[in-house]
This record gives C-alpha cells, sequence and structure tokens, in this order.
C-alpha cells in the first residue's frame, strides 16, 4: 500500500480526520526566527529569488552572503558554503529540537554538477550529523527561477535518475522529497501528453526507494486568466480533465505501492478547501495517511 505522513503546511487545514504531527518551517536566509513548536521540517533557502540576507543567523558567514547573483543565493557553491550552511542551520536551530527533517534544494549548472554537489554535501552532512544524528536529509527537485546563468542540476527526471545512482553507489544516507508539479513543469507534462505522464511515473518507480517525501500543489488561473502555482487543486490543475486526473492517481499511486511511509506536504497557498479536494483525492486512489 501507499502510505503518507502529513506534513502541516502554513496554516491550512486537512480533513478532520488527518491530523499532522509534524509541520513545515520556513529556514531561508531572511528568516528572522524559527516558528516551530514540536516536531519540524526545515525548509532551507530554496533560491527563487533574490534575498536581502537580513537573518541574524547569516550575518557570521561571508561566504553565504557573497555567494550570489544579484541577490539569488549560490546554493552550495564550494566547500567553504556547504560548512557555512550547516553553521547557519545549526545556529537557527540551536534553541529548539533538532529537526526531524532537513529539506535542501540543488544548485545551478553554471558552477556545479551533482558529483561536486555531493563532495559538498558530505562536508554539509558531516557536521549537521555530529549534531543531529537523527534528523534526515531530503534534496527536492526545482523548476523555475529568476536566476539566469544557470539552471538547477536537479530537475529533469534523468537528473533524479543519476542522483538516485549516486546515492546508492556511494551509500549515502541522502533521499529525495519528489515534488511533481515541479518535474511535470520541467518535462511540459499536460493533459494533452498522457503517455509522457504515465513513463515519468514508470521511472519514478525505479527510484521510489530513494524517494522518501512527496510534494503537491494545484494551479489555477487568477481574474486576469494567468495560471498561479500553488493556487487550487488537482481538478484546477489538469483543467478539469477528469480522465487525466484519474490516470494521475492511478500512476502515482502503482509508483508508490510498496508501504514505505512517506513525508507529504502539500504545499497549497491558496485555501483549506483546495489542500482537502487534493487530499480527498489521494485517499479515494487508495493513499493511506499516517502518523
Amino acid at each position: 500500500m501507499p502510505y503518507l505522513i502529513p506534513v502541516q503546511y502554513h496554516r491550512m487545514e486537512y480533513p478532520a480526520q488527518i491530523i499532522p504531527t509534524i509541520s513545515e518551517v520556513a529556514g531561508h536566509f531572511d528568516i528572522k526566527s524559527l516558528r516551530c513548536h514540536g516536531n519540524y521540517s526545515l525548509h532551507t533557502e530554496y533560491s527563487y529569488g533574490s534575498r536581502r540576507f537580513s537573518s541574524p543567523a547569516v550575518q557570521p558567514y561571508d561566504r553565504i552572503k557573497s555567494a550570489n547573483s544579484h541577490g539569488i543565493p549560490k546554493l552550495w557553491y564550494d566547500r567553504e558554503w556547504s560548512m557555512e550552511f550547516a553553521e547557519f542551520i545549526l545556529d537557527c536551530t540551536s534553541f529548539r529540537k533538532p529537526p526531524e527533517i532537513l529539506e535542501i534544494h540543488p544548485p545551478f549548472s553554471d558552477y556545479a554538477d551533482l558529483p561536486t554537489f555531493l563532495t559538498y554535501f558530505r562536508v554539509f552532512q558531516k557536521r549537521i550529523s555530529e549534531r543531529y544524528p537523527e534528523t534526515k536529509i531530503f534534496i527536492e527537485n526545482r523548476s523555475g527561477s529568476v536566476y539566469r546563468e544557470g539552471k538547477f542540476i536537479l530537475s529533469t527526471m534523468e537528473q533524479l535518475l543519476e542522483l538516485s545512482d549516486l546515492i546508492d553507489k556511494n551509500h549515502l544516507t541522502l533521499r529525495i522529497t519528489l515534488d511533481i508539479p515541479q518535474l511535470f513543469t520541467a518535462h511540459g507534462i499536460s493533459p494533452s501528453r498522457l503517455k509522457e505522464m504515465q513513463n515519468l511515473f514508470d521511472e519514478i518507480k525505479r527510484i521510489r526507494h530513494n524517494i522518501e517525501g512527496i510534494h503537491l500543489w494545484g494551479k489555477k488561473e487568477n481574474q486576469n486568466g494567468r495560471r498561479i502555482a500553488h493556487h487550487g487543486d488537482l481538478n484546477n490543475y489538469f483543467k478539469g480533465r477528469n480522465h487525466f486526473k484519474e490516470a494521475f492517481l492511478q500512476s502515482m499511486h502503482q509508483s508508490f505501492d510498496d508501504d514505505l511511509h512517506r513525508y507529504f506536504v502539500p504545499e497549497v497557498n491558496s485555501n483549506s478547501k483546495d489542500l482537502q479536494s487534493i487530499v480527498g483525492d489521494l485517499v479515494e486512489s487508495g493513499f493511506i495517511f499516517v502518523h
């Protein structure tokens, strides 16, 4: 069976019978303090747009502050950056319980590739594990940034396959949290490309042993007809084409039907009704939410 561990996202409410016991907490470079109670997943800097680098915790770290392009952070820029990033996270969390999960994000292609990233990641992981040996570290696939000098090195299915292979060959504890809409964006998946969508899930099944988190959200039009990410439900995302939504849910179920418990983050910024609609679709298709 496919099992999902619900993660609280902002103040959105799950259906009444589903009670999250872990929350996602923002931990980017401009965050002033962590807002968390109980168990939490720390969502670290994701480099979509520019930062002021205004967080008190980031002030001691010159390499983090200097490694940017027009204010957009260059994640995993070098060994020094990686060491400072670990200390930044330890500073941010020093007066709280250790995070259950650290969610990190990939660097850009103009200065790093996956093997290079993993070299720097090991430096980071060593320091984090010294203080927080039980904390899990997940990396999220990314697609889309105002950064113009390169692209994220973990966006496409091919890159996810390469990373999974490197994880296996090097016996790494790093795991993947799969943002499905971002993967679809990277591959241009739309309701007219049903077979391509199903092929992606066939590939996902090959690496599911390294996937321990799932992100899902909607996309709907605003008053000007522009499609807005992280708003709406799956009906909006698939433009009301129920046959495609049903095929999506069936393919997703088949890919994750392995009894592994995965963290589920519903990145919905619109309202609780949309989140509940997405969760309802998952439950109806056979996903089981657990604590």
